[in-house]
């Protein structure tokens, strides 16, 4: 897919991530521009191919030296470099848990734990809210219709959604019916949601990696809890009617165990 200088612009969803990030360029940016543009208060230095290919290591090695491998004219990986903006306290713990395995089992072997965290790098959304364990529970037993029609007036106010995975926003270029976010809930204090969006960021991201360390999430088998992006209320414009919520295809029954 050719650049897109005005990404943010295509729907709701990319729009989350306006005034949170450098305005975009008219072409490409290169990982010399990421770095000028978002790598001043990182701890990581985005690097080109020629450059990884020098290191002779795996990319989570790369990353634990400082260096994350970005891929030119490449969204999957444009989008990577703008989560590293956005949480990289939370990014450089789940690489810390990528090398912890590896220093164990060898960097060849995937153990369980790092599919989890590949698994939330790569589509994991954070639902801000307070009330945690009433949103839990709809969402373990895929209460759609009361997650988004009876609960619909607590979404962008104390239920705030934020997009972690890197491939969700690729994915968001453009839109399918069963795009979906494998979502952390984390409770947050009321005072979280009347911050400053740059502010509430930066709180989120530390919270997150807070309580992805104390609680081990990924040391546990099915930690995460599927949720259809297109069903939140204000970031799909078909969602207004509730027969969209019928469709039983994307909006799936619980499945007895």
């Amino acid at each position: 897919m050719d650049w897109d200088p005005a990404f943010t612009g295509r729907n709701a969803i990319l729009a989350t991530l306006n005034g949170l990030i450098p305005a975009a360029a008219d072409h490409w940016p290169s990982a010399t521009e990421l770095n000028r543009q978002l790598a001043d208060r990182l701890p990581v230095r985005f690097i080109d191919d020629d450059e990884f290919n020098k290191l002779g290591c795996y990319y989570e090695q790369a990353v634990a030296r400082g260096l994350v491998p970005t891929r030119p004219a490449n969204w999957h990986d444009f989008f990577g470099a703008l989560i590293w903006y956005l949480f990289p306290r939370t990014k450089a713990l789940l690489n810390r848990l990528h090398m912890a395995d590896i220093a164990a089992h060898g960097a060849r072997q995937r153990t369980p734990r790092r599919d989890r965290v590949t698994h939330f790098d790569e589509c994991g959304l954070v639902l801000a809210v307070t009330g945690g364990e009433e949103i839990t529970a709809l969402l373990r037993e895929h209460d759609w219709q009361g997650l988004f029609l009876h609960h619909r007036a607590r979404w962008g106010r104390d239920w705030q959604p934020f997009v972690f995975g890197h491939a969700l926003y690729e994915q968001a270029l453009a839109p399918f019916v069963g795009l979906t976010g494998k979502c952390v809930v984390l409770e947050m204090e009321p005072a979280f949601f009347a911050l400053a969006p740059a502010d509430r960021q930066a709180r989120l991201d530390i919270r997150l990696a807070e309580r992805l360390e104390q609680d081990a999430l990924f040391d546990r088998p099915r930690p995460l809890l599927p949720l259809p992006l297109l069903g939140i209320p204000g970031w799909w414009p078909a969602n207004e009617a509730p027969a969209f919520y019928q469709n039983r295809d994307y909006f799936r029954p619980r499945r007895n165990r």
